[in-house]
């Protein structure tokens, strides 16, 4: 059964405590996920699980084996270690001989592989889909292609424990997804992985356990919920964020509200009788809507439990509110319309429109004041109504004073312009 205890782990460099006071067990089934800011010590507690690094003192048991009782060959037997980056190699190695490479703790020194080890190979390779590549010199592979040859040659090795150093880092994301689908895959047939990132969201999709590292001390640890939570991702990344629930996994899903795009384009506070309000919907404001905190904002219409709804609920902004699944009455019209005619600008994000929130579209076409326009697809491809919010958004794309982007940053710099002109 595979397992790791660390006790006590400490850890300096230069006299610099880098690991102080770790201690954790880790058991077979689980994908662990080790985050924490850059400098935190992640790669650092890696490497000595790994052997890679030697702890100042404290001690490790892989399968209830001290490390230091283990021999290098041993290690390998019982570890499997993927590195951040993809490895560049002196020599012109092939994919097949790099794999190979992962079953050498198992051959005598003055002996070749044996047919066993050529079968492992080749199961490897076609279960990762490589046996197109098993030819090809790794040094001319993609950085996705080498990283997947190099996981490869961890597998061979048959450890029931595999270590992966940010292993999706510069990485697309069909790679990524892969890459953490195959990880879960291991992990449900008996095996043990540590895998250190930097993506909130790709760990609390995937992983079961969740080490939060903050200089060099265990700030949490445990289930997801029980980790990425608002609290500590505010005292460990310094960050404000926002916790949700994706929709379509029901995993965690981090939303944060980040001051950087704030200062890139100085931003500044505006009086109170400056006023914004945003037309939005299914979660298209969600990326800008903590960027329009300098000045008094509304939103609405939105139904109850749309994403847009909850995360301006969450931050408190003035929310224009209907029943889920219910046309707009005319009490939430009226509110509707008061705050669009009191606004200095109002911003039309890039919102499918059906006949339940054309609405907001026709109060708009009785806007005089000035718009932005949020466009990332065509009114067409979102038009649920027969033309009519086609008609609309053409009609109010033609008005004086309106502005139409397609980006985030560059509505932020329109904004900012009109707000202090």
């Amino acid at each position: 059964m595979p397992s790791i205890k660390v006790n006590d782990i400490h850890f300096s460099y230069n006299m610099e405590p880098i690991l102080e006071n770790i201690s954790l067990s880790f058991g077979k089934g689980n994908l662990y996920g080790i985050l924490g800011p850059n400098g935190c010590g992640k790669t650092t507690f890696l490497n000595i699980v790994g052997r890679l690094l030697k702890q100042n003192y404290g001690d490790i048991l892989v399968n209830e084996i001290s490390l230091e009782q283990m021999s290098i060959k041993e290690i390998a037997k019982n570890l499997a270690y993927v590195q951040q980056k993809s490895e560049t190699l002196d020599f012109n190695f092939t994919v097949e001989e790099i794999v190979l490479m992962g079953r050498y703790s198992y051959i005598d020194r003055f002996s070749r592989e044996s047919e066993e080890d050529h079968k492992i190979v080749n199961d490897i390779l076609k279960d990762l889909n490589l046996e197109e590549l098993r030819d090809r010199e790794y040094n001319k592979l993609s950085g996705g292609e080498q990283q997947k040859v190099m996981i490869a040659r961890a597998i061979a090795q048959q450890t029931k424990i595999i270590l992966l150093d940010e292993p999706t880092s510069h990485l697309d994301i069909n790679y990524k997804l892969e890459f953490m689908e195959l990880f879960q895959k291991f992990v449900q047939k008996g095996i043990l992985i540590l895998i250190v990132l930097h993506d909130l969201n790709l760990a609390a999709q995937f992983c079961d356990k969740i080490i939060l590292l903050n200089n060099g001390k265990i700030h949490a640890f445990g289930d997801v919920t029980e980790t990425i939570t608002e609290q500590n991702v505010k005292e460990v990344y310094n960050v404000d964020v926002i916790i949700e629930s994706n929709p379509i996994t029901q995993s965690t899903y981090v939303i944060p509200i980040s001051n950087y795009l704030n200062s890139k384009f100085k931003i500044k506070q505006v009086p109170d009788e400056k006023k914004i309000h945003i037309i939005a919907g299914g979660g298209t404001a969600i990326n800008f809507l903590s960027l329009i905190s300098n000045v008094n904002t509304s939103i609405g219409v939105l139904h109850v439990l749309d994403d847009d709804h909850t995360m301006a609920e969450k931050m408190q902004i003035k929310t224009i509110s209907e029943a889920p699944f219910s046309p707009i009455s005319s009490k939430t019209l009226k509110l509707l319309e008061t705050a669009i005619h009191q606004s200095n600008i109002v911003i039309l994000a890039n919102v499918p429109f059906g006949n339940a929130n054309l609405v907001n579209l026709q109060v708009l076409d009785q806007f005089s004041g000035k718009i932005i326009i949020i466009e990332e697809t065509p009114i067409e491809d979102r038009d649920f109504t027969d033309g009519k919010a086609t008609e609309l958004y053409h009609r109010i794309s033609q008005k004086k004073d309106v502005y139409k982007t397609s980006s985030i940053e560059e509505m932020l710099k329109i904004k900012e312009r009109l707000l202090h002109n």
